[in-house]
């Protein structure tokens, strides 16, 4: 259950990174993609930044409080989980109406649409 919890958390910083991390310095930028993308473990980053690890696991802290600040002003992440949510919602009731027969060209350039806001076109 830890490690789900643990993983879970990782994504969100990862996702919040993803909407906020132009906002962070070149530096917590740096560190937060080896630690995150590279997956570099704290002391491989201190070693090649000549800094301890210490101080780059109060980095990495630092940097997710500031992504979860951002994250709780701005909102952006969730109201993106909101809309893709309402759109998969969306697309759900458009595949009933094709099943009942219903569907024409019309439906159909809804749905691409639909694919296209979310990103699977």
């Amino acid at each position: 259950m830890q490690d789900e919890t643990l993983f879970a958390k990782r994504i969100r910083i990862g996702r919040l990174y993803d909407v906020y991390g132009s906002l962070l310095t070149v530096r917590q930028q740096k560190i937060m993609e080896q630690y995150f993308y590279d997956d570099l473990s704290l002391g491989e980053i201190a070693d090649a930044g000549g800094t301890s690890r210490q101080a780059v696991y109060d980095l990495l802290k630092r940097v997710e409080e500031s992504l979860e600040k951002y994250e709780k002003k701005l909102r952006v992440l969730q109201k993106e989980e909101s809309m893709q949510f309402e759109l998969r919602g969306a697309l759900h009731l458009l595949g009933a109406l094709k099943e009942e027969g219903l569907g024409d060209e019309r439906l159909q350039k809804i749905e691409d649409i639909i694919h296209k806001v979310m990103g699977d076109a």
